[in-house]
């Protein structure tokens, strides 16, 4: 005879573990997607992951001798941040496609409009019971604690 409970405990670590399937795949998606920026003049081409991580850099031809230390600089910062929003675009989309798989839970990740959002939203929502977790286990330390409880005095 099964214990009141056992198949929705089942359901729960069922979703779970899909979460958890879920969550891993939009890491390896993420992992993959790359993204290659050039300036506007052509002088640079970067070369960016889904992660934002800097993976190459190409000059095309001798222009960027030409340039001030200050202006390749500022190219190459403006050229790299242009990469890297992109990727995160790409990357917050993609995963918002996955998102639709996964099991309902509070709030609504497929929405969110950028990647700081969704990123803190996705943390809330696998951080969400820690609190009260953690409320719980320190009342009833608290409560151990006390004198009368145990039968201390």
């Amino acid at each position: 005879m099964a214990l009141f409970g056992d198949e929705q405990m089942e359901a729960a670590l069922a979703e779970l573990v899909r979460t958890d399937e879920l969550a891993a795949r939009i890491l390896r998606e993420s992992e993959q997607i790359t993204q290659q920026t050039s300036d506007k003049n052509k002088i640079l081409t970067v070369i960016v992951g889904g992660r934002g991580e800097l993976r190459e850099i190409r000059f095309r031809g001798d222009a960027y001798r030409e340039l001030a230390p200050a202006e390749l600089a500022d190219v190459l910062v403006k050229t790299i941040e242009q990469a890297r929003r992109t990727a995160q675009q790409r990357a917050l989309a993609d995963a918002q496609q996955l998102m639709h798989q996964m099991p309902a839970v509070a709030g609504d990740l497929t929405s969110l409009a950028n990647a700081e959002d969704f990123a803190q939203e996705l943390l809330d929502v696998f951080t969400r019971n820690q609190a009260s977790a953690n409320l719980r286990s320190a009342v009833a330390d608290d409560r151990a604690d006390r004198p009368g409880r145990d039968g201390r005095s």
